[in-house]
């Protein structure tokens, strides 16, 4: 087993045995962090006892969450974290064999690397046909060339692509598997403005660190993303206003996106997306709940958006 100077910083919520198996399976790895903060926002919260043991030189501790939210308890945890490299994991990961190896030597390989992340096997690009790409480019994205690992256009993400191989550089990536290098990021790491499930806050950190240092998806780190049932994932208000500030928040605030022609970018691709959804029976039935949801979200962005302006990172250590 290699140990290497990296702290996993793991929110979790209500999922104990789920969290378990993401703990033993980081354990499992013949590379391990050193260092283990779980930040747990259920009430009463896991404690060292109910995860697996760690081995010698393995420090596991769990925290009580201070405040509820991913975003809350990832910077709760880099806050306690005492080793030099960050890995941010989601609580629901299972790791390919030698994942971490993958990162760790990617890392040291490049030490202009500020954050190095995972191809998600169950989640991964998929490049759009002709006429999909068509909208994209009137959207404001590039008209031709791979979008994978791409943040362009009104802040629209694409995952990267599952290719072997390589290394190369990202506009983002997702933090549900990322080592970072601690130096590279800001404090704190995730703005106050994420809230709740914090959609969008990867892109928001991961677009940050890439003004000054490299990002990438790294090929040969894989994982399953066994994305677990949440109730607030199924609110289709709450989620649909979410997407629609939090997107807003990082074209404007995070990529610098600020006309009246980004914003009106945004709205024609929220409105498409609603119509897309209408393609299923379950999109229909989410209807009102979700265009309520982005009109609530964009009367937000109206009221509000001038005092998001003022949201900024601070430097980088």
């Amino acid at each position: 087993m290699n140990l290497i100077p990296a702290t996993a910083v793991i929110p979790t919520l209500g999922r104990p045995d789920r969290l378990k198996r993401t703990v033993a399976g980081l354990l499992a790895q013949d590379t391990v962090p050193a260092e283990i903060i779980v930040v747990d926002a259920t009430i009463p919260p896991m404690t060292p006892a109910g995860l697996p043991v760690p081995p010698a030189g393995v420090r596991l501790v769990c925290h009580p969450a201070v405040q509820r939210g991913a975003a809350a308890q990832r910077n709760q945890g880099v806050a306690a974290a005492t080793q030099s490299f960050i890995l941010f994991a989601d609580d629901d990961i299972d790791l390919d064999p030698g994942c971490l190896a993958a990162l760790w030597q990617a890392m040291q390989a490049d030490a202009g690397l500020g954050a190095c992340g995972v191809v998600i096997t169950n989640q991964h690009y998929h490049p759009p046909g002709a006429a999909m790409r068509r909208i994209y480019a009137l959207l404001g994205c590039p008209a031709t060339g791979s979008l994978a690992g791409r943040c362009v256009g009104p802040a629209l993400n694409f995952l990267p692509a599952p290719a072997n191989g390589g290394l190369p550089s990202a506009d983002w990536i997702n933090l549900c598997c990322t080592l970072a290098r601690r130096a590279a990021l800001p404090s704190p790491p995730l703005l106050d403005f994420f809230h709740g499930y914090s959609l969008m806050e990867d892109a928001a950190l991961t677009l940050e660190i890439a003004k000054t240092w490299r990002v990438a998806a790294q090929p040969a780190a894989r994982l399953y993303h066994d994305v677990q049932p949440a109730s607030y994932k199924d609110r289709a208000f709450a989620r649909e206003r979410m997407e629609t500030v939090n997107r807003w928040f990082v074209m404007r605030c995070i990529m610098g996106r600020n006309s009246l022609l980004w914003d009106a970018r945004l709205l024609a691709f929220q409105f498409f997306m609603l119509a897309i959804s209408l393609r299923t029976a379950a999109g229909w039935r989410r209807l009102p709940a979700a265009l309520a949801g982005k009109l609530c979200g964009l009367a937000t962005v109206v009221l509000r958006g001038p005092r998001w302006r003022g949201y900024t990172h601070a430097p980088s250590a």
